[in-house]
């Protein structure tokens, strides 16, 4: 991303009053963004990828070698890798990621993975001692609840969940230990890693739905960035879906489960494949959006505060004004009607992400008349080291089985 000429060439500031200190962050220090989920992590994660060269030219140095290392937060949180529901990555993954911080040589380095929002003690503990307790600066991205459920429900159905929306609401609302919890009860959240780490090592930043350049100018402030260094860009492909697509979704996810068909395959064709390529289609701008039922906001509106006081209590520093977090939540003046049904082009949709997800067809991979196979989606979205890695890999393991076998051929015949 080639920097913006129009920017001014001082560092940003906070500008929120509560801020608590000064900033940026001092030199040296390795800032760690734990998430949670749906707190605007992609955008925030995209903007610092493509910056890269420009973060390097001002001293930052991005750790890593995608935009989310999650498969390092994976293992040393224990959480199940991508394919596999009940196996979290090996713990090499974590000492790379870890390798790759201290390999950093600019005088900051930032790394952003949402997965790390899993950890509790011992893990917050091994994270903090890997990484420089001297060092580490925790900043934690908080966004209200009522804008947080619903995109956590449509993702959870992108995953394989079954549950309507309202009865999934009712099913978190009615037990505190759901996992939801560990991630979105932010307060709580803060409270396992300033144990460790101490508040004044820690900085929350409200995610603002009503102005989405408010969190980049919050990394920047923290950074000592140039303003408009990290910008949101426009990604469909990480956009919610609609009602209408996440009961598509759902009902394929009915049906799925109907069959007895393995997690593995619906994690490649549906989860990391037409989930996500379905997300090309730009929605209708009077398409119902996934919205908090009515009979919900007074409860999660009462946690929502509960929240409030408890991070503003903390003692942590904060970007941004707490209480944007309790306005514009109150509930809306009617119900919104029920689904009718799926549009026909949602219907479509899906099916064609379907057939590309499965390699089956892509974009321009039918021509003069012929089929031709394309490599599933999921490749598209393997970092290009790991890729290379896995082929070099694969080839080597082929060329000694065949070096192998020749031996035993010419052993034979002796």
């Amino acid at each position: 991303m080639t920097e913006n000429v129009d920017a001014p060439k001082t560092p940003a500031t906070a500008s929120a009053p509560d801020a608590g200190r000064n900033l940026p962050l001092p030199e040296g220090v390795r800032l760690v963004h734990i998430g949670p989920h749906k707190t605007g992590t992609t955008a925030v994660q995209n903007a610092l990828w493509s910056a890269r060269p420009n973060l390097r030219e001002q001293g930052v140095g991005h750790a890593g070698r995608s935009r989310n290392p999650s498969a390092g937060a994976r293992a040393v949180t224990g959480q199940p890798s991508a394919y596999s529901a009940d196996k979290a990555p090996p713990m090499s993954r974590w000492r790379e990621l870890v390798h790759d911080i201290k390999r950093v040589r600019e005088p900051r380095a930032i790394i952003s993975s949402e997965f790390l929002a899993w950890a509790e003690g011992d893990a917050i503990r091994r994270i903090v001692d890997d990484l420089d307790p001297n060092r580490i600066h925790v900043v934690v991205t908080l966004r209200s609840l009522v804008r947080v459920m619903p995109s956590m429900w449509q993702q959870n159905v992108q995953m394989g969940m079954v549950m309507p929306f309202e009865e999934w609401v009712r099913w978190v609302l009615d037990n505190p230990t759901r996992p939801f919890w560990k991630l979105e009860r932010h307060d709580r959240l803060i409270e396992r890693w300033a144990a460790v780490v101490g508040t004044e090592r820690m900085t929350a930043v409200l995610v603002d739905d009503r102005d989405h350049g408010a969190v980049m100018r919050a990394f920047e402030a923290l950074l000592g960035l140039r303003a408009g260094t990290l910008v949101a860009e426009r990604d469909l492909m990480n956009r919610s879906l609609s009602l209408a697509e996440a009961e598509a979704v759902r009902a394929f996810n009915v049906a799925f489960q109907a069959r007895n068909l393995p997690g593995d395959l619906h994690t490649r064709t549906m989860r990391y494949g037409a989930a996500q390529l379905m997300k090309r289609r730009e929605p209708p701008k009077d398409e119902q959006a996934v919205v908090l039922p009515g009979w919900a906001y007074p409860e999660v509106i009462a946690i929502q505060r509960e929240i409030v006081d408890n991070v503003r209590a903390s003692g942590v520093a904060v970007i941004g004004d707490l209480d944007r977090l309790l306005e514009g939540v109150s509930p809306p003046s009617s119900e919104p009607e029920p689904l009718a049904g799926i549009p026909p082009d949602v219907v479509g949709s899906l099916g064609m992400a379907l057939l590309e997800a499965t390699g089956a067809v892509r974009s321009a991979a039918i021509s003069k008349g012929r089929f031709r196979r394309a490599e599933p989606a999921e490749v598209t979205r393997v970092p290009t080291d790991r890729l290379l890695g896995a082929i070099a890999g694969r080839a080597w393991r082929a060329s000694a089985g065949r070096v192998l076998l020749l031996g035993r051929r010419r052993n034979g015949a002796a």
